[in-house]
Parts: structure tokens; sequence; C-alpha cells
């Protein structure tokens, strides 16, 4: 394979480097000219068997007794003795596990064997992932070694131990073991090279392993430990580095005021606006490298500061306040604090404190943010860089695949449109509302709800502005039929010797027009089936036929009218059946660019009895929406009810905010909530 090949011309190169004994003879050879290599060899070959055996290997010494008409034969004398060695190896490692005897061998066997088996051998597949060594495999070897690897990741990602418990259950197979992601140094490092035109194929000089010369002293040397990381984190902490301690300080001020002394917190470089306070930033590295570096102290000081408690209004003195707006008018200078809007996962959170839902639980995985259970801190959000939420781009927030040094801020109408629509934003205003309306006193609740939104309580003006709100009706919800609650929406398979649907279950979503498998249709799993108010359509097999149950909700006796068609020439049509819990087969059909009628004049039914309207496919999956309307009289009753499966269907309508509800979401909206000043 050609990543063997690299691996042994690195080795070689290497060798050559290292005047290895054993390859010496390789690149004497090596530097011959093919059209003098037969006259030129014999000199090579007395000079090789002249050698000690420090410079070259006995072994390989013996083998240019006689010199080698060509370099191919150079290589198949090689080839040999390699072949030799690794035979002589597993032959020893039998006897040894037969005689529990350890290997006496002399260095310079040693030497060979480390070719083939040693930890710099070209030969052997590094002790890594698959991830990192599946070009060392056939494309037979990958497949399966990632269909392992997918098996223990699946293991490794498993279920969690349920939240409260503090150890994992004994004798619980089913738990996932304890892990940590680690970075583990290779045992021996590669030298990094450069790769000429960007080329992996044309390798040029290496690099060896070092700190930046800019930041270095003179005696800039490599790094001599491993693959150098620490000795690369000690250099970029190093007291003696004047960037490092700059650039954190500068971030830290950043995140407190809003920009930094240098405004371009990931450039400290020539082009770069220069500091707005130096000597500050000077004075500041300073304190922070003498005090250990510690973050928490930085973040104490900054924020006990007077700077930072200055009010945004600036001065009083009028005459003062005007000079300060005459010479610094972008407040450079900090006479005065910026107000500042506060970043999407900072407003989550304080409204979840607001509602006092938010926890405050440490570690474990990430979860949606978006998702109505999940109250974690938004720390904890799943960001997935393939699909990035709109409503992150609306407030923006930083691009996963990108370095941003410092995000943006910008005022669109989305935004607005968020705080007014989105069901983040409602459902927090709806539970505000639900912690405060228990006081008696409305008074009290809007000054209660003041109090842990804008954490001070209303004034005269605002408190009678919030009962004004209060006194508001909140609109009616659109009445629901109470027929509506007997119709049931599943699938199932319909089995013609039993007359029944064998293993009904209820389609797990509704999109507000139809009952179906999942957000997305067809669905991956339940695939077609569908059920509107109108009609539908079956699953992909017979398995999933769209079911639609009617339950008795008292003994009577009743009338089944329905009218069912297919409109659509393509395909073969669909199968219908109406069936009863006790009776069975009621009626059926097949139809294919036609229509049936399904009626029923007289059935007579018990309380908790069903009448289903089946659909399925007839053989193939084509074009098998359909239309069916049905209506289940009551008959032999003063007040005759009537079910209509299109009447009944279940109405999407949107759930109004009460005057309680409004006035938690009027504060969230507002700018004393949304900015800090």
């Amino acid at each position: 394979l050609p990543t063997f090949v690299r691996r042994w011309e690195t080795y070689l190169r290497d060798a050559k480097r290292d005047k290895d004994p054993v390859f010496m003879p390789w690149h004497m050879f090596a530097e011959l000219a093919e059209e003098s290599f037969t006259l030129q060899a014999p000199a090579v070959c007395e000079a090789i068997l002249r050698a000690g055996p420090w410079d070259i290997h006995p072994r390989v010494a013996a083998m240019f007794e006689s010199p080698p008409a060509n370099f191919i034969e150079v290589i198949d004398r090689y080839a040999q003795l390699l072949t030799l060695v690794a035979s002589e190896a597993e032959t020893e490692v039998e006897e040894q596990q037969e005689s529990s005897k350890q290997s006496t061998r002399e260095p310079a066997a040693l030497q060979l064997r480390e070719v083939m088996f040693g930890p710099k051998s070209p030969c052997s597949v590094p002790d890594e992932g698959i991830v990192h060594t599946e070009t060392y495999f056939d494309t037979n070897t990958c497949t399966a070694l990632w269909k392992l690897q997918g098996e223990v990741d699946r293991w490794l990602i498993g279920p969690e131990l349920p939240q409260g418990d503090a150890e994992q259950p004994q004798g619980h197979a089913d738990w996932p073991p304890g892990y940590a992601l680690i970075l583990e140094d290779r045992p021996t490092p590669c030298t990094p090279r450069i790769f000429l035109r960007g080329n992996i194929l044309t390798q040029g000089d290496e690099v060896p392993r070092r700190f930046l010369q800019i930041l270095s002293l003179t005696d800039r040397k490599p790094f001599a430990n491993g693959s150098g990381r620490l000795e690369l984190a000690e250099s970029i902490t190093d007291h003696n580095n004047p960037l490092t301690a700059r650039v954190i300080v500068n971030r830290v001020w950043t995140q407190h005021f809003g920009s930094g002394l240098v405004t371009t917190p990931s450039d400290f470089g020539l082009r770069s606006q220069p500091p707005s306070h130096p000597k500050l930033l000077d004075w500041l590295t300073s304190w922070f490298i003498d005090h250990g570096w510690s973050l928490k102290e930085l973040h104490k000081l900054v924020v006990t500061s007077a700077a930072f408690r200055r009010s945004s209004l600036g001065p009083a003195d009028t005459a003062e306040l005007a000079r300060a707006l005459q010479v610094d008018p972008d407040n450079r200078l900090l006479w005065r604090m910026n107000p500042r809007r506060l970043t999407f996962e900072q407003f989550r959170d304080s409204m979840l404190a607001s509602t006092g839902e938010l926890k405050l639980q440490t570690g474990g995985k990430p979860a949606d943010l978006f998702d109505v259970s999940n109250s974690r801190r938004t720390l904890y959000g799943l960001v997935d860089r393939q699909f990035f939420p709109a409503v992150l781009r609306v407030f923006d927030s930083a691009n996963p695949d990108l370095h941003v040094a410092k995000r943006n801020q910008t005022i669109v109408p989305q935004q607005a449109l968020f705080f007014l629509n989105h069901p983040l934003v409602l459902q927090r205003a709806r539970q505000l509302s639900a912690v405060c309306s228990d006081e008696a006193d409305m008074n009290r609740a809007v000054v209660r709800m003041f109090g842990r939104v804008l954490q001070r309580e209303p004034t005269e003006d605002e408190l009678q502005d919030a009962l004004q709100i209060l006194g508001q009706s909140s609109g009616e919800a659109p009445t629901l039929r109470l027929t509506a609650a007997d119709w049931t929406y599943g699938y199932g398979e319909y089995q013609d010797a039993r007359q029944q649907v064998e293993s009904f279950h209820q389609l797990p979503h509704f999109t507000g027009q139809s009952w179906q498998g999942g957000v997305k249709w067809p669905d991956n799993k339940l695939g077609w089936v569908q059920l509107t108010a109108t009609g539908g359509h079956p699953g992909n097999t017979r398995a999933t036929a769209c079911v639609r149950r009617w339950t008795a909700p008292r003994d009577m006796t009743v009338r089944v009218d329905s009218n069912l068609r297919h409109e659509v020439a393509a395909g073969d049509g669909v199968r219908a059946f109406v069936v009863g819990s006790r009776a069975g087969l009621l009626a059926s059909a097949k139809v294919h660019q036609s229509s049936a009628t399904l009626n029923v004049d007289t059935i007579q039914v018990s309380r908790g009895d069903t009448i289903e309207f089946i659909v399925d496919i007839d053989r193939i999956l084509n074009s098998d929406q359909f239309l069916w309307k049905a209506t289940i009289t009551e008959l032999e009753s003063q007040s005759a009810t009537v079910w209509d499966s299109e009447a009944d269907f279940p109405i999407d309508y949107v759930e109004k905010l009460g005057p309680l509800d409004q006035l938690a979401q009027i504060l969230f909206c507002s700018n004393e909530f949304l900015f800090v000043d």
C-alpha cells in the first residue's frame, strides 16, 4: 500500500542521516549511477567488508561478499535478509511459549529485528484508531474495522445514568463505561516537513518543532521532549512572552466593556490599531502574571473598578458632559459605561432564572436549546455545525466553522419577531405568569414579576400601566366539538382472517393539518402513512395501513355513512375496510380512480367498542392518496348525536397569552431586561 511505501521512504532517509549500520550499504549502492553500477559495485563491496561491525551490521556485510549486478539485486538481498529475520523471530517466539524461557539474543540480532518489529518500524501499523490507520488496510478490512468501531461508539454514547443516581447499578451490563477523551503523544513523534506547493508527495526540508522566532530569544532551540506540546505551552505562557497575557487581559476587558483596549482581540500586529490605554494594558498584564494567571482574580479586579461602575449617563455636570461628548464621542476613554445588549446565551439563561426553571447542574451531554424540557444553562446547548439553528444566526452568535474574535451586534426585525412569537419566549412568559399568579392581590403579583425580571419594584406609573394590561381581555380560543374526543388516529395491519387490525398504534406527530409519523413526511420509520380531516395516505406496506378509529362513549345503536374516493390514474388504487371491534368486517371496497359507498345501516355498540376506517395499499405503493368522509349517527335517541370525521378533526389554533402572560412577555422584551446598563 502507498502508506507503507511513504513510511519506508522516511525510514530510509532517517537511516541515512543517522548512519544506521543496517542500511549503510543500501545508501552506498544507491549513490552509484545506473550506467556505471557494475564497474563500481566491487569497490563498494570491498569498502563494506573492510568496515567495522559498529559501522555496518555483520549480517548485512555478509550479503555483499559478491558484488550485485544492479540496485534491484541490492533490494532483493535486503528483502531476503529481512524475511529470514522475521521467520527467525516467529520461531523463537513459539519456542519461548513452549519452554517459558527469556530471549538471550545479542544486540546485533536485536538491531535487525528493530527494523521489522521496533516502534519505528515502517512495517508495523500504528496502535491508533481506525480513523488514523485506515490507509494501512485494503477496502474490505477497512469496512470491517469501521463496523466494529461503530459498535464501540454506539455503546459509548448509550444511555446515561438517571439523574440523581450517584453510582452505576451493580451488575447492569447496559450502562456505558466511564470514559474521557484525552490527547496522548505517539511513542515516536514524526518530524514535520514542508510540502512543496502544498503537495504531500513532494516534501521539502524538515521543520524542527520549536517556538515562534519573532517571540523567542536569540538562543531558540528545538523542542526535545516528545511531541513538544508541553514545551510549546510553557513557551506560550512564559513571562518573557509579551503577547499571551496581553491577549487574555484584553479579551476579559472586551467581555466586560464591549470593546477592548485593543479593538482587534485576535490581532496585535503592526497593522492593528494601538491600545487606547497602553499603560493600563501593561499594568493589567503585569498584575495578571503576578497573581498567578488567575482569571477569577482578574474578573474581580475589573468589575470592582471605578471604570466598570460608572453610569451610562455620564457626568452629572452639564458642561463636563458636553466637553466629554466633544473630546471623545465614541467613549474610547471610558468616561461613561456603554450599554450592551445581552447575547442570546445570556438572555436565555436570564429568562430561565426569572421563572425559576434554570438548572445549575454541571457536566453531561449537550441538549437541544429549543427543546421544551431543556432548562439547563445555554452553555450545555447542542451546537450542530452542519445544521446551525437560524435563531442563533439572527442574534449574531458566532459561526462555529470560523474563528470569530468578536461578535457583531445587529438590530433586525427578526429579533423582535422572535420575542413576539417564538415558543421559547411564550413558554417562559406563561411559566413566569404561573409562578406569580398565586398572589391573591394583582398589585403584589405585578411587584413580584418586576422583581423577578428587572430586579426592582415598579414605579407608580408602571404599576398603573401593568394593572391596565391585566384588565384587558385575552380573547377566547375556538370551541372544540365534544364529539372530537371520540376519534383516534393511528396505523396498523388489517388481518383478513381475523377481520381486525393487528397492533394498532397512534400516529406520533400532529402538524396542525395532519397526523403522521414525524416532522418530515414521508417519515423515515413509518413512511407515507398520514391522516387528514378529509382523507389521507396509507403507509408503504400493508403493515402500516392508516386507521381512523371511533370509540363508542356509551351503549347505543348507530348508523355509518361514508364515501371513499381515489382520483389519481397512476398506481393500482387502495383497499378500504370498515371494521367493528365485535362485529368484525362491516364493509369493504377497492377503489382506483373511482369512488365507493361504505355504509352500515345499523350496528349496536357498547361503551368502549370501536369502529375503524382502514385504508392500505393494494399491491404496489404508487399515488395512494384518498378522500374519505364518514359520519356516525346515533339512532333511537331524542337528542341524536352525529360524529363527523371532517368536522371532528383536531383544530390547529394559536393559544393566546392571558393578561398576566402578556405582561411577562412585555418585561422580557424591554430594553431594561435585554441590556446591561
